[in-house]
């Protein structure tokens, strides 16, 4: 067995041999780039449309106010993602409530790409993503004449 001693001489295959496990890493794929979405851009409401942005779940924003009947419709980002194959993206609404959870609104669990509900609310919530695994765009747009 060979024994290892501290006045060993360099030789030209320990730098071959470190150059090449330095260089293995170098021949790697270059991975997808996750980017984030602005704080600023996370949520915005123009009174009859409310769309909330993020990374991934879990995520609260708001609280916003509603008023009557909207259609939500939700789209995630990710390329290459089969996304029927992958954990449901789930939402809800919550009124905010200091003693505990409020009342829910179930929104959405679904395993796709994109989807679309309709609910009636009224008053304040807080839209709560329970689970997504990449960048989501959730769109409240209020049905006329609610």
């Amino acid at each position: 067995m060979p024994r290892i001693c501290l006045g060993m001489k360099p030789h030209l295959t320990t730098a071959l041999v470190a150059l090449a496990i330095l260089g293995a890493g170098c021949a790697e794929e270059p991975r997808d780039v996750v980017r984030t979405i602005p704080a600023d851009q996370r949520e915005s409401s123009d009174g009859s449309a409310i769309v909330v942005r993020g990374d991934y779940g879990p995520a609260e924003r708001g609280p916003f106010t509603f008023s009557g009947r909207y259609t939500v419709r939700f789209v995630q980002r990710g390329a290459g993602v089969d996304f029927a194959h992958e954990v449901p993206f789930t939402a809800h609404l919550e009124r905010p409530d200091p003693d505990g959870p409020g009342r829910q609104v179930k929104l959405f669990e679904s395993a796709a790409r994109s989807g679309r509900s309709q609910i009636t609310a009224r008053g304040r919530y807080r839209v709560v993503v329970d689970y997504a695994d990449s960048p989501y765009e959730i769109r409240f747009v209020q049905e006329s004449g609610t």
